[in-house]
């Protein structure tokens, strides 16, 4: 939601619940208001058209917000493009099942969540995982960048703007030993004693 749309729905609930607080510990009296209303704007027939005039732009305003709401949930995902022989769609769950058998080779990354945003200004691609093994986190993540990248230019074609972000939540590394800890306990073969 834009900015308007938060501010407006945030001076409208500041509003309804002051008045609500108001009603229950008795600081506004019902009384009043109604008086107030009923001499100073309901007879005056230019205060009664500006009010209706409001309530209609908030309606229509509530109306929009609704309208774009169930505009985005509807909206398939995809990304569209033409070729020669007619319009393609690939759909972004496909783009992401790419990305995440793509880095499945990685031993060294683990537990991947490639999340893929189609943006104005081109694709953006959040990739989610955890670091397996030590190894130098600067080079990684610009080697997994550069392949996600290579990968999806030579799928998408290079006319899209791909940017891609990797996102490490954890770094797991290899069991130590103990100081006191045997390498390998050998197995023993029953009755080799006797």
């Amino acid at each position: 939601m834009n900015f308007l749309t938060v501010l407006v729905y945030c001076l409208i609930s500041l509003f309804l619940g002051v008045s609500f607080l108001g009603f229950a510990l008795n600081l506004i009296d019902l009384n009043l208001i109604t008086e107030y209303l009923e001499k100073n704007i309901l007879l005056d027939p230019y205060s009664r058209i500006i009010l209706g005039l409001i309530g209609i732009l908030i309606l229509l305003f509530c109306l929009r917000c609704l309208q774009l709401i169930f505009y985005r949930l509807t909206k398939e995902k995809s990304i569209n493009f033409s070729s020669e022989h007619g319009e393609v769609s690939v759909i972004v769950s496909a783009i992401e099942d790419l990305i995440k058998k793509l880095l499945e080779e990685k031993k060294e990354f683990s537990h991947i969540k490639p999340k893929v945003i189609l943006r104005k200004k081109g694709i953006e691609i959040i990739i989610r995982g955890d670091l397996a093994s030590e190894v130098n986190i600067v080079e990684f993540t610009k080697e997994v960048q550069e392949k996600v990248k290579d990968k999806l230019y030579a799928f998408l074609g290079e006319e899209k703007v791909i940017n891609v972000r990797v996102e490490i939540r954890k770094i797991v590394f290899a069991g130590k030993k103990k100081e006191g800890e045997e390498e390998e306990k050998e197995l023993e073969i029953p009755f080799r004693n006797y």
